[in-house]
């Protein structure tokens, strides 16, 4: 009987704040080789055409998963999962959208003929429903080789009902190293 490693639960869902930590916090980084093998060439493959729609729900899923407190982290979540730079364009009240900029959008778009980022646009959707208790959908609504905007509408009129909002993961910052040059604190 094989065991299960301890960073997994029963039925092998990932303790998730103690998943990231262990590995945002890792100063050695995954094979973006590895990464990219897996998300642009086996899962496509498996999936076929239904792809894109099953990797935005997995999106959503994963943003359950990972759930985050603050616009700020959302950022370096992106950073440190390796899915690029996320900025926030424009807020309403219904609308959020977003510009994904940045190497992995670049290298993406350079050697894969259609890259697919609903994996992202589902994270974002499900990232603002939890944020807003409503019902939040989103789109790409515009996409090059360098950037792409996506769009998360929020249904106020559908607000989510029975919903345990979950305890959102202790992101991990980088260490900022002083300068040598700066004065010592008195003692």
């Amino acid at each position: 009987m094989a065991r299960i490693p301890r960073f997994f639960a029963w039925k092998g869902i990932i303790m998730t704040n103690d998943f990231y930590s262990q590995f945002a916090g890792n100063s050695i980084k995954a094979s973006i080789l590895s990464v990219e093998i897996l998300r642009d060439a086996l899962i496509p493959k498996l999936l076929g055409d239904d792809s894109s729609g099953i990797l935005y729900w997995a999106g959503k899923d994963l943003a359950r998963q990972f759930p985050v407190a603050s616009d700020d982290d959302l950022v370096t979540f992106f950073e440190q999962t390796g899915w690029g730079h996320l900025v926030v364009i424009t807020t309403t009240d219904d609308l959020i959208t977003y510009e994904l900029t940045g190497e992995p959008v670049a290298r993406r778009s350079a050697t894969i003929k259609s890259p697919d980022f609903m994996l992202e646009t589902g994270f974002l959707a499900e990232q603002s429903a939890l944020r807003t208790n409503c019902v939040s959908e989103a789109k790409i609504t515009f996409q090059n080789r360098m950037r792409l905007r996506i769009s998360v509408t929020i249904d106020h009129n559908q607000p989510i009902v029975n919903h345990d909002p979950a305890t959102p993961i202790e992101i991990v910052r980088p260490q900022v190293e002083l300068d040598d040059e700066q004065p010592e604190e008195a003692q």
